[in-house]
């Protein structure tokens, strides 16, 4: 008998071009120029992460396996010669046509090899007519794929270290990615209709890591390999698992290890965990879906949103509000009025996405009762385009555009660049912490781990984890102070510029005079921008919206042999204590 061997790959590039296979508006390979920062020009930051996936599916399964990252059709088409028997293809909705095209490629010079499907892309009701294949993983892929190969589905689940970005760019300066990935857990409890993550896992929440335990050893895991102490946690809503929230903090306090992470979170429960929690725990953003001022969703009923997020960008935490256009009561005064009120909450970012009857969801179902879903091509299943409904109040598929587009461009002129926000954020959170931290101290308050609250004690004890907390607060305002010089001179508007020049103050103010080192580096960042804005007008007359980049291709072996390591990751770094007796003050 054959041994098995796997070959884990996604979706085949380039990317964000038009062509039989894709779409190109909506399909770059990058979440933040394509929903949350679209149209902010060269102030968007450009990052493509890894289909990280992937490498945790590999890293658990006992059959040899090697994940293909981002291939070109070339590199796609050498893979299989190297023997496999069987291939996994990762894809969205709107890639589907890619899929089909390496199925048939598969099926016409390798029919032995065994096609599994697997991604969102899974949930297409006529999949099999459009891409060839033997199994459809649906759900949970690891103990899917234990299954398959006769493995242990119950076995515990290795957490791989993973690089988060792909590549960044700010400016037009290429940086060196540092952040890393968790990954807890897939699903979500909280039904909304719309949404297919909630539906892919029948509204239940499925853990990988079912402690705060092993959250900090995936974290630390990823500290030595990769050296990194930041991390996107890709959980759809992380705080609704509460214990393991907390028992996360307990672990970085006791080993005063203070990671940093960003966060999806739904806003009744950062209510019920509370600001300073997410404080101590290091949330330096979070996601919160908002939707609509008709508040027609329990995670948002009957809360103050324009006030908390308010507090948690005082205290330092950035905001990423999500909002959806076009939904069902929209008409002509209501959905500005909605665009209205999502921009002014006042986040520092925000994701508009057109209202997607995406397939197996409550809402795709009900339209499809009522005859109101189009018989719309998948490619344009994305969230950024026409609507795959007939809208009571909008018909023309040119508003389904326009005034998207209009809404990314409100939200900018009216607040300014995103990353001239965040910094905003942290250096006003970096001022706060510093302050309550003395008040604190002065009045004799201690956290309590129970209640989640600081309350008087009669022994305080000096908050040696809130102090090395601060310290890191202290270093992303470092880090992304250089920006500001370029975030002012290429403001879209005075309102902006006031708005940059009154940040680069307060972080004078707070930090000093920013370093000589620093002041070259952020004029190479201002004629890095001029030379950003003449490729991006470049490209703006050619048709496009906005620069094309192209996330590199990737190809890991596993199980990985040292050498793969190597190559794969950093200089381990040494983990030591750090000391807390510097002295703090604005």
């Amino acid at each position: 008998m054959t041994a098995h061997r796997i070959l884990l790959t996604g979706v085949f590039g380039p990317f964000g071009i038009k062509n039989k296979y894709a779409e190109g508006t909506g399909m770059q390979m990058e979440l933040l120029n394509n929903q949350i920062t679209r149209g902010q020009g060269i102030h968007s930051p450009r990052q493509s992460y890894w289909t990280f996936p992937l490498y945790l599916l590999a890293e658990n399964i006992s059959v040899p396996s090697t994940v293909l990252d981002f291939p070109s059709w070339r590199k796609f088409t050498s893979e299989l010669k190297k023997g496999y028997t069987h291939v996994g293809i990762n894809f969205i909705p709107a890639n589907v046509y890619k899929a089909g095209r390496m199925a048939r490629y598969i099926r016409e010079h390798y029919p032995e090899i065994k096609i599994i499907l697997g991604g969102y892309g899974t949930i297409i009701p006529d999949l099999k007519d459009i891409v060839p294949c033997d199994e459809i993983c649906k759900g949970e892929g690891i103990s899917w794929l234990r299954n398959y190969f006769d493995e242990n589905p119950a076995a515990p689940i290795k957490h791989p270290a993973i690089f988060g970005p792909a590549y960044e760019y700010i400016y037009g300066v290429k940086g060196r990615p540092s952040g890393g990935i968790i990954l807890p857990g897939v699903g979500c409890e909280n039904g909304c209709n719309f949404c297919i993550t909630t539906h892919q896992f029948n509204k239940c929440y499925v853990p990988f890591l079912k402690t705060g335990k092993e959250i900090y050893d995936a974290c630390l895991k990823s500290k030595i390999k990769i050296g990194t102490s930041g991390f996107t946690i890709m959980d759809e809503n992380f705080l609704k698992t509460p214990l393991r929230a907390r028992q996360l903090l307990e672990e970085m306090a006791r080993n005063n290890m203070p990671f940093v992470f960003d966060i999806f979170s739904s806003a009744e429960v950062i209510k019920q965990m509370g600001v300073d929690f997410l404080v101590r725990l290091g949330v330096r953003m979070v996601w919160i879906g908002v939707e609509s001022k008709a508040n027609s969703h329990e995670k948002t009923k009957d809360i103050d949103l324009k006030a908390l997020i308010a507090e948690l960008q005082s205290k330092g935490i950035s905001v990423n509000a999500s909002a959806m256009l076009f939904m069902e009561h929209h008409d002509k005064d209501s959905l500005p009025e909605d665009i209205d009120w999502v921009i002014g909450l006042g986040s520092d970012m925000i994701q508009f996405m057109n209202y997607t009857p995406l397939p197996t969801t409550t809402l795709s179902e009900r339209l499809a009762r009522e005859g109101r879903l189009k018989d719309m091509d998948y490619r344009h299943f994305h969230g950024q385009g026409e609507l795959a409904f007939d809208h009571p109040h909008y018909k023309n598929p040119r508003d389904h555009f326009t005034i998207l587009k209009k809404a990314f461009k409100k939200k900018y002129t009216t607040d300014g660049p995103g990353i001239l926000n965040m910094a905003s954020t942290i250096i006003s959170g970096y001022r706060e912490a510093v302050k309550d931290f003395i008040d604190r101290s002065s009045q004799g308050l201690a956290w309590n781990p129970e209640t989640l609250r600081y309350e008087k004690t009669d022994n305080p004890v000096p908050d040696e984890f809130m102090l090395l907390r601060i310290k890191m607060m202290q270093k992303m305002a470092m880090n992304i102070r250089m920006i500001l010089p370029a975030s002012m001179v290429y403001s879209p508007n005075m309102r902006a510029r006031r708005k940059a020049r009154s940040v680069i103050k307060l972080y004078r103010e707070s930090l000093g005079p920013l370093p000589f080192a620093n002041r070259v580096l952020s004029g190479l960042l201002i004629i890095s921008g001029l030379v950003e804005t003449l490729r991006l007008a470049m490209a703006r007359i050619r048709g496009g919206e906005s620069i094309v980049r192209q996330p590199p291709s990737r190809r890991v072996e596993y199980p990985l042999s040292a050498v793969t390591i190597r190559h794969l990751h950093r200089k381990p770094v040494l983990i030591t204590p750090r000391s807390t007796g510097e002295s703090l003050a604005v």
